[in-house]
């Protein structure tokens, strides 16, 4: 028999029973469908968040971190790894970093040490992650949806991300949080100030462990004006931001301390206690006003270099390892997420082969009823010289033709259910404005449509094989009598 031979016998012995066919095709279609739609998702993740990636310029950009041990990728801006680990980035870094090989760019970025963030007048509060940066420096866009992006000079006024609006209650909202106040809860220590404001209260002279500890976990409430709220990108990854200039005067503070002793002052001062039968705390100095500087300690929280040219990524990250720091990448980060895709695409593609399976079963019935219904159609086929190969490609096909157009189905409602999730998403103004990389769902690539279709095809044919070997096995003269 020829191939179209075998195409025709096969669909006109479906059509004989033709629920049977239609629920067995049904079965192989919602199993498909489950392991399109699994697979589709991981794979529209993956996409959208190259794009991201892409759009942004973030494939062009090095981050150099403190601690050159850290594996800590989880965003190309502000603060990488244990702020005490490794060598202080500052001023002189930066112009060694700018000095380095393929180097077209370079910033500075610092983490604001603020507890908490919450509007004026409102109770609820949220994380604050605030972030200093130089707004004359386009190492990396910063593209606002509503009011304005910082400008130099810029003190008390801050630029917040998405997930504030959402946790706030703005979602889809941004031009109205432009202009009200922010109020940022930084927890300077007990005894300490911003060194702006009113002096701290001196600690009294009893003070002891339990005065310090409350002291230390009350906070100083700063205002800081929105001027402008982020669009989805990587700029906001949850975070807000204010310049440079106002995030050092954030992290510097006054604060009640005793004077710094040497050595030999304080056996002196010890033997001067004894020696007059007092007690070594009593005698203690006099606590004094100490300004104190968190910036001019710990320096920057990372710098962000900006490379001439993609090709030369990895020797710009090399060359910073060599002068001893840490260096992320936006390629780092993606290895690391699709690790972490890749898994759960496993375990989804599991779920969804499991549906097969189940179908595949279904395969199997409906081809051994068809055994029996057409036991004395193999006994003529026999008779009138049918070989027994010709029987088993027969029932063969026609097990692998039910799952060819279980894929179809499923790949065709795959199909019409990713366009319409698209058109919601393309549509909605929270989605677009939304931190999760959505903007490829809906998407199925040529592999994956071809992948599936030949998987359900095989399935099908595999699950095929054992009624048509049974068929092919029959004795024909005792086909011919079977009722």
């Amino acid at each position: 028999m020829r191939l179209f031979d075998y195409i025709k016998t096969a669909y006109k012995n479906l059509m004989r029973r033709k629920s049977r066919t239609f629920l067995t095709i049904v079965a192989i279609t919602v199993g498909s469908l489950s392991l399109i739609l699994m697979v589709s998702i991981i794979i529209s993740i993956k996409q959208s968040l190259v794009k991201q990636f892409q759009e942004l310029g973030a494939f062009n950009l090095v981050t150099v971190m403190r601690d050159p041990n850290s594996v800590d990728s989880h965003s190309l801006v502000g603060t990488n790894g244990d702020p005490n680990e490794g060598k202080k980035i500052d001023d002189t870094t930066l112009a060694t970093m700018r000095k380095l090989n393929h180097v077209a760019e370079g910033t500075p970025t610092t983490q604001v040490n603020a507890g908490t963030m919450r509007l004026e007048g409102e109770a609820k509060k949220t994380w604050g992650n605030v972030l200093g940066i130089d707004p004359n420096n386009n190492v990396f866009g910063m593209e606002v949806v509503a009011g304005r992006k910082l400008t130099e000079g810029d003190m008390d006024k801050i630029v917040v991300g998405q997930r504030f609006l959402e946790e706030v209650g703005f979602k889809g909202a941004p031009k109205d949080l432009i202009g009200k106040k922010v109020i940022l809860t930084i927890k300077m220590g007990g005894g300490s100030a911003p060194d702006w404001g009113p002096l701290p209260e001196k600690p009294p002279e009893n003070a002891d462990k339990e005065w310090w500890e409350s002291e230390s976990n009350k906070g100083t409430d700063i205002p800081a004006e929105i001027v402008g709220v982020l669009h989805n990108g990587m700029m906001d990854s949850g975070g807000s931001y204010v310049t440079l200039d106002w995030a050092k005067k954030l992290m510097t503070s006054v604060s009640w301390r005793y004077p710094e002793q040497t050595k030999e002052q304080k056996e002196h001062q010890e033997q001067n206690s004894k020696n007059q039968g007092q007690n070594f705390q009593a005698s203690q100095p006099q606590m004094e006003l100490q300004k104190d500087s968190w910036f001019e300690r710990q320096g920057y929280s990372s710098i962000v270099l900006k490379v001439d040219d993609q090709k030369n990524l990895e020797k710009l990250a090399e060359e910073v390892k060599v002068q001893g720091y840490g260096a992320n990448t936006a390629e780092e980060m993606l290895d690391q997420i699709n690790e972490i895709l890749t898994g759960i695409g496993i375990i989804l593609a599991v779920i969804g082969g499991i549906s097969l399976f189940v179908a595949s079963i279904g395969i199997i019935n409906t081809m051994i009823m068809a055994t029996y219904e057409r036991t004395r159609e193999i006994g003529v086929m026999r008779a009138c010289g049918a070989k027994k190969r010709t029987i088993r490609r027969l029932f063969t096909f026609e097990a692998a033709m039910l799952g060819f157009w279980g894929g179809v189905l499923g790949m065709g409602i795959s199909y019409i259910l990713g366009t319409i999730a698209k058109y919601f998403v393309n549509n909605s103004t929270s989605a677009a404005m939304s931190n999760i990389p959505i903007s490829e769902i809906g998407n199925f690539p040529w592999w994956l449509i071809l992948s599936v279709v030949a998987f359900t095809t095989f399935i099908g044919m595999m699950s095929g094989l054992y009624p048509a070997h049974r068929a092919a096995k029959l004795n024909p003269v005792e086909a011919l009598r079977y009722e």
